[in-house]
């Protein structure tokens, strides 16, 4: 169970408390709506905060989102809730950064880390069901540009697209540091030969494809190189065309590191709240499948939706294997699987060095809960507003005691 916390002080700040003044309980769209009883849901969730670590006792101290924000020096979050098939909410909270009083909305583009390999999944199983690639072939079939070496660990079973969006490809490098400002950005191949200016050594084989999981951006940056060879595309053009034009997800991009025009960004702070990678005000993430999605709650909102109930945008066929867990993983293809029936849910967690992301689907139930926060020290609160929500609308699925790890023989 402790593999779902991140480490997380406690500091409250000056920044932090300047930022949470700003939280407005009003719905941050105009035309956004809520019924009567979702209306007396919203204000139980966001007046009932309890601690994480007070989780499950009836007499636990509660407080307000502001409250919680405050606590863990983060300045802004921006969270949608997905209740019976429907988006009942949709609200930002606090400021993009704490050295203004520009609020959150349901626009504001945060950096949303590992939740990136979802968006990426998602448009590799376009592209499956476009008929440009298969799940189960040989990758070097599609690979122009780079190739997997050929070796002890390839003898037997290659890799193939299944074992890389399953984290059981055997490749190597778990995740990668942010780039700050003015610092050279390396293309996808030196990431992945381990050249300057990536910051890491070589992706490489670490045991044969298919034998066990190990988690591995550098897996899934395979995967980045496979989209561009087989369309002819930049990533950012792909992702574009296969997925966020046929969903509307209009604040979505890839590109980085995020251009200013692209307008309404959370600002990077540090755990204690304070602004950082200055002057820009965020990082970049090169390797864009694994880490560099930059996207909206709203826009997070219309890809959980996609996954809950939208065969137009992926076949059922492929849907129902995008959220089946793939032999000795606790992955589908993308999303980490939990639980069976009505109990069944598909999540990832995203941590760059200045964000921090949680998103989530219940099929059974039409259920689906996204947070957007622009602190380092922010996963214990994105967990406690997960847990709030749960409580305000009587979910089944309890976080985070169904959350536990398959066992595998």
């Amino acid at each position: 169970m402790n593999r779902l916390l991140l480490s997380a002080a406690t500091a409250f700040t000056a920044f932090a408390l300047s930022a949470c003044s700003q939280t407005s309980t009003e719905p941050s769209d105009v035309n956004f709506q809520v019924s009567r009883v979702e209306d007396a849901r919203i204000s139980s969730f966001e007046r009932s905060i309890g601690k994480w670590e007070e989780r499950g006792k009836a007499d636990s101290e509660r407080w307000s989102i502001s409250d919680r924000m405050a606590a863990y020096g983060v300045p802004g979050a921006s969270v949608a809730i997905i209740h019976n098939g429907e988006l009942v909410w949709l609200h930002g909270y606090g400021v993009k950064s704490a050295n203004s009083s520009h609020p959150i909305d349901s626009q504001t583009v945060f950096s949303a880390g590992s939740v990136s390999k979802l968006i990426n999944a998602a448009l590799i199983l376009r592209l499956v069901q476009d008929g440009q690639l298969d799940l189960d072939q040989d990758v070097n079939t599609y690979l122009a540009s780079w190739k997997v070496p050929d070796g002890k660990y390839t003898a037997q079973k290659k890799v193939t697209l299944r074992t890389l969006l399953s984290h059981t490809s055997g490749f190597s490098q778990h995740g990668f540091p942010d780039f700050n400002p003015g610092e050279k950005l390396p293309t996808a191949i030196q990431t992945l030969n381990g050249e300057p200016p990536a910051k890491h050594g070589p992706v490489r084989l670490m045991f044969e494809p298919g034998q066990k999981m190990d988690y591995s951006g550098g897996g899934i940056t395979v995967s980045q190189v496979i989209v561009e060879d087989v369309t002819g595309l930049s990533y950012p053009a792909a992702a574009r065309k296969y997925v966020f034009d046929p969903l509307g997800m209009k604040r979505s991009t890839f590109l980085n590191p995020l251009p200013e025009a692209h307008k309404n960004i959370a600002r990077a702070h540090d755990k204690n709240g304070k602004p950082r990678a200055l002057p820009r005000g965020y990082e970049a993430m090169p390797e864009m499948a694994a880490s560099g999605l930059w996207t909206s709650a709203e826009d997070m909102a219309i890809f959980v939706q996609a996954l809950l109930e939208d065969d137009t945008f992926l076949s059922a066929p492929l849907r129902n294997d995008m959220l089946t867990r793939v032999p000795q993983s606790w992955h589908g293809l993308g999303p980490r699987l939990n639980g069976a029936g009505e109990k069944f849910v598909f999540h990832h967690g995203g941590a760059n060095n200045s964000y921090q992301t949680w998103v989530e689907g219940h099929p059974s139930q039409g259920n689906g809960f996204i947070v957007f926060i622009n602190g380092q020290d922010g996963r214990r609160l994105a967990y406690e507003l997960r847990v709030a929500a749960e409580e305000a609308f009587g979910w089944s699925i309890n976080f985070p005691d169904d959350y536990d790890e398959p066992d595998f023989e």
